[in-house]
């Protein structure tokens, strides 16, 4: 048995200094590929049970008079104006109030957990000089806490940033002060090298740093979390078990022997004592992913604390690793610095909606979208899922482009165990039941949640009438819109016999069949039944916004239109 480690006298030291850091790497190394293939088999799943029984939804399209709606009553009826122009709002107007928490809402909450990650970086830099004995000094305190509030910039990113330009500044301001910081360092100690100023935000920050890219790259972010947490836990089985055997030879001889004793050699023995460890603690990996489940459908957690958790409980951990190698019991120092943070975070959180939660409404948005986008549905819906999150809810029939950008932890424990097609709709009962089991409230963090509504071919126009009935504006992206769209000419037709055209926003830029667009939209026009909100209105105007890219400037301008949308006055009965 002279395959396994040796003696150690200090199993806390152990524990703690080699094999926690082992784990960390080897858990964030085998998340990303994990989570990479696992990703792609939820999609390919949902694809496949999308289309099960029927025709993809934007194959080549029938006929146009079999997406329209049936033959309709017709009559005097005004044609629709098609607007281009940003809408003007009003200070102090419903839409300008909307405007101004969708737009700001983002950066109040990254200020909330920026509260919450500071008290984090205080008691770590406290922790610091309680176990080196370092005589705290302004310079070193400013230094230490500056190296331990880096996860702050990956927090911004994952909450507000919406655009490369602020997730650049928040990483150039980062760099900035710490700069300074840096020469202030050096002129005050003329010992000191910029290399070894770097060196420890290196040491201290950049391990965990890859990993968590890693993790919770856009590819895999909608499972990385939940991935990580069970690898954590099945390499802990995994490798701390047999670290733990060789601390005592004991044990050791009386787990290995009788496996000796069956004729197998130490590398047969070596890997079967691992893949015991591993069949131990899979089982406590699936329970915690079981309990993240209930967390979140309880509202107790979101999909935004759950990564924000994971970020600080990671860098809690790496960053206790140095602490714990004089003195051991500071490797648990991030722990206390995490429960800091989730405390510090439960304070302040809710403050940013206290007030506002009883004055403002919370109005529905349906995302419709050509589901060929692919990553500029994703962009697209990062922006809105960023920023509309905080002043309402979003309602979208789930496709191929963002199947895997809204995982929720339920739906993804359902594909593990191979029922997600029981989250399809399959007719009336499973609808009404989906519509009923819809999340309009609030998370504990403030955001509202996504619904989305897994459809078959045959079910998914029936679920679209009702999400528009119940929705109060609309933003349907029709870049590369064209005639083989059969899919979004049905949604089009729908939504304007439905829903008053001013609380509908079409998304185009130069890959959409515009000349095309205009003549569906007319032909629509003209048969929409007596019923149509459209019909009896005043004013008939449909607006377009031009997305050209993702810039700042373009996404204000977006959340206006669909601000100005959303608390449009009801239709005024045309007496014509």
């Amino acid at each position: 048995m002279t395959i396994f480690i040796g003696v150690y006298t200090d199993t806390t030291r152990l524990v703690l200094t080699g094999l926690v850091p082992f784990i960390l790497i080897a858990s964030g190394t085998l998340a990303f590929p994990i989570s990479f293939v696992l990703i792609r088999l939820y999609r390919h799943t949902v694809l496949r049970t999308m289309v099960r029984g029927g025709a993809k939804r934007d194959a080549t399209p029938p006929p146009l008079e079999t997406v329209q709606p049936p033959p309709i009553e017709r009559g005097a009826l005004r044609q629709p104006t098609i607007v281009e122009d940003p809408p003007k709002i009003g200070p102090g107007s419903p839409a300008d109030a909307l405007c101004r928490d969708a737009s700001f809402a983002p950066w109040r909450a990254a200020a909330a957990y920026g509260a919450a990650g500071a008290a984090y970086a205080v008691l770590m830099t406290a922790c610091y000089h309680w176990a080196t004995g370092m005589p705290p000094t302004a310079m070193r305190c400013l230094f230490l806490f500056w190296i331990y509030a880096w996860p702050l910039v990956l927090a911004v990113d994952i909450i507000a940033a919406s655009t490369r330009r602020a997730k650049f500044m928040a990483v150039g301001s980062y760099c900035a002060v710490f700069g300074l910081i840096g020469v202030l360092l050096l002129a005050r100690n003329p010992t000191l090298t910029v290399g070894q100023i770097a060196y420890v935000w290196l040491w201290m920050d950049l391990p965990a740093t890859l990993l968590l890219l890693a993790s919770l790259h856009r590819s895999v972010r909608a499972v990385g979390p939940l991935v990580v947490a069970f690898v954590t836990l099945a390499v802990t089985g995994t490798l701390g078990g047999v670290s733990l055997l060789n601390t005592n030879h004991a044990l050791l001889r009386s787990v290995a022997g009788p496996m000796f004793s069956f004729g197998l050699s130490a590398g047969a023995v070596f890997v079967a004592l691992h893949l015991a460890g591993l069949a131990l603690f899979a089982p406590v990996g699936w329970l915690a992913l079981r309990w993240i489940r209930d967390r979140y459908e309880s509202k107790q957690i979101s999909d935004q604390s759950l990564t924000l958790d994971a970020v600080w409980l990671l860098f809690g951990v790496a960053q206790s690793i140095e602490l714990g190698s004089e003195v051991p019991a500071w490797g648990l120092a991030g722990l206390g610095g995490f429960a800091l943070y989730k405390i510090v975070g439960a304070k302040s959180l809710p403050l940013l909606y206290a007030t506002r939660q009883a004055n403002r409404s919370s109005p529905r948005l349906l995302l419709l979208r050509v589901f060929s986008l692919g990553k500029e549905s994703q962009r697209l819906f990062e922006a809105l899922d960023k920023h509309w999150r905080h002043v309402g809810s979003i309602q979208m029939i789930a496709g191929p482009d963002l199947a895997t950008t809204t995982v929720e932890p339920h739906e993804f424990l359902e594909f593990l165990r191979g029922r997600l097609a029981r989250r399809f709709i399959d007719g009336p009962q499973a609808l009404n039941l989906r519509l009923a089991e819809m999340d309009l409230e609030r998370d504990q963090d403030g955001r509202f949640r996504v619904n989305d509504f897994f459809c078959r071919e045959e079910t998914w126009r029936t679920t679209l009438s009702h999400l528009v009935n119940q929705s109060e504006v609309v933003l349907m992206d029709l870049r590369r819109f064209s005639q083989q769209n059969s899919g979004c000419i049905f949604e089009i037709n729908t939504l304007i016999s439905v829903m008053p055209a001013d609380r509908v926003v079409f998304v185009v830029d130069h890959t959409t069949d515009e000349s095309f667009l205009r003549e569906t939209i007319q032909r629509a026009w003209s048969q929409i039944p007596s019923s149509s909100p459209n019909r009896q209105s005043s004013s008939s105007s449909l607006r377009l916004f031009r997305l050209a890219g993702k810039r700042g400037d373009e996404l204000r301008q977006l959340f206006q239109v669909l601000c100005v949308a959303a608390t449009a006055s009801p239709p005024v009965p045309h007496l014509a």
